[in-house]
């Protein structure tokens, strides 16, 4: 569940953030900004949103 991210997904998803960032900015709507939070913290965190397949025993 955590530290499950290829260093592909990583960057993919540090782009969205700074993405997100750079939109809010030249928007003027700062508050915007903080939809970054939580794609910050999921690379931080390393969490993976795909559906776990293998079964447990």
């Amino acid at each position: 569940m955590f530290y499950n991210l290829g260093i592909g997904t990583v960057i993919l998803r540090f782009y969205l953030m700074m993405a997100v960032v750079i939109i809010a900015g030249f928007t003027g709507h700062w508050w915007l900004s903080l939809l970054a939070l939580p794609i910050m913290l999921s690379i931080m965190t390393g969490y993976s949103f795909k559906k776990n397949t293998e079964e447990k025993h």
